[in-house]
Order: structure tokens, then sequence, then C-alpha cells
């Protein structure tokens, strides 16, 4: 059945998100053979490829659990067995710098499109066997990572009085997708993960003391190098899953 924002009727076993990012898209293409584009509607791009001989898709969802969570609903009667979002986050941590990578294994629903679902929710988890699949590979590829709970909102500009409250609440990072795909997925039977890039490194303390720097994106080689990385966990990730 032809899903009516996707405009697609099959996909790989294995999807990776993205959340809209052009060049995020071209880093993930480049890496795969036999790559096409499979459809192209509402700001939701699907493309098809093969890594290692792997079928992979990877659907472009544009930003925010709303659009995150219609694409995992209109994947689930596609039967994938795998889902891994790829997407670029706020690190909280002092010691994160641009480019590093987080894998977490928790969201805190901040977000509406969860609560949606269920009003009562706080937080909600990666499925274990992908989040710990991904930290492996990490390992395996020798790239460096961070691991914790990660924040899902819905304002990127959202007040700094906000975000600062966030202090103290031993999160790593913050963006706006990971809840609606980890939820949805495990509500649909569906595997999921992510992996995420720091490019705006803005602890909370320090956002106190400066808030120029909560909005402050940061394009370099660093964040660049870190999609890299980000999507060779990813691919390497499926294969592992693919070889079991």
């Amino acid at each position: 059945m032809l899903q009516p924002h996707l405009k697609i009727d099959k996909i790989e076993k294995y999807v990776i998100l993205l959340s809209g990012d052009p060049e995020m898209e071209g880093t993930a293409l480049k890496y795969l053979d036999k790559t096409e584009q499979i459809s192209n509607n509402k700001g939701y791009k699907t493309f098809g490829g093969r890594y290692k001989g792997i079928g992979i898709s990877i659907v472009s969802t544009g930003i925010g659990c709303p659009s995150a969570a219609i694409a995992v609903e209109e994947l689930a009667p596609l039967k994938p067995d795998t889902i891994i979002r790829i997407g670029t986050c706020g690190g909280l941590l002092k010691e994160m710098n641009a480019g590093d990578i987080a894998i977490p294994y928790e969201a805190m629903c901040c977000d509406g499109t969860t609560k949606e679902y269920d009003s009562k929710i706080i937080k909600t988890k990666a499925s274990k066997e992908i989040f710990s699949t991904l930290s492996q590979t990490a390992e395996k590829l020798s790239i460096k990572y961070f691991t914790g709970v990660n924040r899902t909102h819905d304002a990127f500009y959202e007040p700094t009085k906000n975000f600062t409250k966030l202090s103290g609440k031993k999160l790593i990072t913050s963006e706006m997708e990971c809840s609606a795909v980890f939820f949805v997925s495990k509500l649909r039977n569906i595997r999921s993960g992510a992996v995420l890039i720091v490019n705006t490194p803005e602890q909370p303390e320090e956002v106190a003391k400066d808030p120029s720097i909560l909005y402050r994106l940061i394009d370099e080689k660093k964040v660049r190098l870190g999609k890299d990385n980000a999507v060779k966990i990813a691919l390497e990730t499926i294969r592992y899953l693919k070889l079991r």
C-alpha cells in the first residue's frame, strides 16, 4: 500500500532516518552502491542503495518529532526490522566538542508528540540490541563516543531560562527527534537506535554565563568528520546485525 506522506510501498529491512540536512544525505549516500532516489513528497525523501551487499533505505524527515513520528508510522506497515536515526545535537557535557559522537540509550520526552500517544510519558528507550551494537561498533572502529540520556524537545529557539534548567539533570545531549523515533518504533515492533553528532557544544552552566552560545551552530571540519563517523557506525552496525 502506498504510504500517503512517504509515497513508497516498500522498504528495505534496514532504514537510516535523517532529519533532512542535504549534507547529511550526501554523506550517507556516498558510502552506498547502486543508489537511487525513490520518492520526494512533502519534505520526505527516500533513497535506496546497498552497503557491502546489504539493502539500505535512507529516509529524510525534516525537523522535529511530528515529522519523525509520521515517518516511523508509515514505515511500520512496510515491515522494516531496524531504524537508526542519524542527526546533529547539542552537547551538554563540558568535555564535549564539535564533531563528537553520542549514542543515547534513552530519551527524555520533552516534546509534544510522544505525549499525544501517552500523556504520562517521561522517558523512552532505544532498543537494547541496537544501542549495544552501535556502541560496540564505535569501539571496533576506534571512534570515541559518549553515552547516556538525551533530551528531545520541540522549540529549537527556546528561552534561555528553560535550557539552563537542564543543569544537573545528567543529560548528555539535546535534539528534536529521538523520543518519537524510539517510542513509535517500540509501539510498532521495530528496533531503533540513534547516533548523534555534536554541532553545538552548549553546557547549561556555560549558557547561563553566556546565552549566545545556545544557538551557535558550529560549521567546521570536525562536524563534517563527525557526520562521516556517524554514518560509518550506523552502516557497520547494520552489517553486524545482518551477520548474526
